[in-house]
């Protein structure tokens, strides 16, 4: 799954676990597991000095992207993830899809990623086969690189984040079964494989696998989010058409002379939860993050870095609950960027290192997107998450220093 997410991030540019030891801290069972959400957004090219497409030559050239409209059906099985949602198993949701897409086919595009990547919107009705559950409908940007098997087949990977709006959002006393989901606007996300299969100069066959996934981020409880696999088949109508670009891709490794990148960010958020006597109320969320980056690749960096946040929210928790423990926690992050022109889209994988809070693994996740205002200034999100809960986003004001080679 994270190699199909990397695909999905790794297109922008062609248009635009377990328990661990922990320090201070007691051990207590894995939570229950969620899904968690990633966002991503269309990227245009900067002229910083991490720009993925400073390698493309003179002689490149960027034609206007085919345009296709495509009509799907998609049928698979809810993923009852935890006890709580175990009302949901059994279920076969169906789904209804329409696929407005935009191919690159072209030699610019494949200079940079030797495929023809696709990027559209997807729109989906679907029932999930089950009452608690209702219905939804979704609005999602997809990014697809696909590459050319023959002249008539090609091989794709896809992506897809947007906003779904569901039916049935969980009630205390209408829908009080339904723990997947409370708000009815939720972000969505998709991840799948698929293939593309001509059947005639302008009409296409294509199946696909997809893993989909329905949750709010954490924004409001119950939050167990919807995660269906599901197998499909769409046909896609496509007016015009051009031969397959196949020239060389250029093999140039000018980040190798690039120094580290060094980044300091201001994090914070105003969490939702409750005081004492029950009553909603929004918590302070705040901290510093730093981070070392060395780009080894036209489109990649691997960072290292360590956080520290305090969270209001989880003070007021313990305190409700009656335990006395710090609501500061500081780890330690290994992850990857993919360098989309102005936009940074990061995996990192983390550890506490200070964590006395009984409510999770000692393991993280962060998924981040970050705009470059210019030079030294950026702006962003990240969601944390635990194995597949996802606990919060926080919003980000970073300032960055990296030595330009002139």
């Amino acid at each position: 799954m994270f190699l199909l997410l990397s695909a999905f991030y790794l297109c922008q540019i062609l248009f635009r676990a377990g328990k661990c030891p922990r320090f201070l801290t007691r051990h207590v069972p894995a939570q229950q597991w969620l899904g968690a959400v990633i966002f991503a957004v269309g990227a245009t090219p900067a002229t910083a000095q991490s720009d993925s497409t400073a390698a493309i030559g003179p002689a490149a050239k960027r034609e206007k992207p085919l345009f296709s409209l495509g009509l799907g059906v998609q049928q698979g099985f809810i993923f009852a993830h935890s006890v709580e949602v175990q009302n949901t198993r059994g279920a076969r949701p169906t789904g209804l899809e329409t696929i407005l897409s935009w191919q690159r086919n072209d030699s610019a595009t494949f200079s940079l990623c030797n495929c023809y990547p696709r990027q559209g919107l997807l729109l989906a009705y679907y029932d999930y086969d089950v009452g608690v559950l209702g219905k939804s409908g979704t609005a999602a940007y997809f990014l697809e690189p696909t590459y050319r098997l023959g002249d008539r087949v090609l091989l794709s990977f896809k992506g897809a984040a947007g906003l779904s709006y569901l039916t049935n959002p969980y009630d205390s006393i209408e829908n009080p079964g339904n723990q997947s989901y409370s708000t009815r606007m939720s972000a969505y996300l998709l991840v799948g494989v698929g293939g593309w299969v001509r059947l005639s100069e302008r009409w296409w066959l294509n199946p696909s696998v997809n893993y989909q996934h329905i949750s709010n981020g954490g924004f409001r409880q119950p939050n167990k989010g919807i995660n269906w696999p599901t197998a499909g088949l769409a046909v896609s109508y496509q007016p015009n058409s051009r031969p397959w670009y196949s020239g060389t891709r250029t093999s140039q490794k000018y980040w190798r002379n690039y120094s580290t990148r060094y980044d300091a960010a201001l994090l914070g958020n105003l969490r939702r939860g409750s005081d004492g006597a029950g009553n909603r109320k929004r918590y302070p969320l705040g901290g510093l993050a730093l981070q070392a980056g060395r780009q080894v690749g036209r489109l990649s960096m691997l960072t290292l870095g360590a956080e520290a946040y305090h969270d209001e929210e989880l003070q007021a928790r313990m305190r409700r609950e009656g335990l006395a423990a710090s609501p500061v926690k500081a780890g330690l992050l290994l992850g990857h960027e993919f360098l989309l022109g102005r936009f940074l889209f990061s995996q990192r994988l983390g550890a506490y290192v200070f964590d006395q809070t009984p409510y999770y693994d000692c393991l993280f996740h962060r998924w981040g997107l970050q705009y470059r205002v210019n030079r030294h200034f950026s702006a962003g999100f990240q969601l944390l998450a635990h194995r597949q809960t996802a606990e919060f986003v926080d919003f980000r004001l970073a300032y960055t220093f990296q030595k330009r080679h002139e």
